[in-house]
């Protein structure tokens, strides 16, 4: 059985922001962001969209200088094309800082 996502992330996180880019992450933040990446996991194999309010909550219980971390664990459970529907079908609103993941189609031009 492989590792969640969750377990993952945080080198995933590291290979495309950046080696100091989980130093924003409060002990709050992290156990939020693993709940968010598990209703993500959920949400891939079944589409139902009360698993989109479970993510928006749990990364609304995230500081806002965090959720982009969220935003992008969202290319590591599903694809990067996934992020942005993802993101605004949960309600979440627009960042105001995002930064370009290494290995993304943007971040390999």
């Amino acid at each position: 059985m492989k590792d969640p996502a969750c377990k993952t992330l945080p080198t995933w996180l590291r290979e495309n922001l950046g080696r100091e880019c989980l130093g924003v992450l409060t002990g709050t933040d992290t156990r939020a962001l693993a709940g968010a990446v598990h209703t993500l996991e959920l949400y891939a194999g079944e589409r139902d969209p009360a698993v989109l309010v479970a993510f928006r909550v749990l990364v609304e219980a995230m500081q806002p200088s965090a959720r982009e971390l969220a935003y992008h664990a969202i290319a590591h459970v599903m694809d990067w094309d996934d992020r942005f529907w993802v993101w605004e079908s949960a309600g979440l609103p627009a960042l105001d800082r995002m930064r370009i993941c290494k290995h993304s189609p943007e971040g390999r031009r």
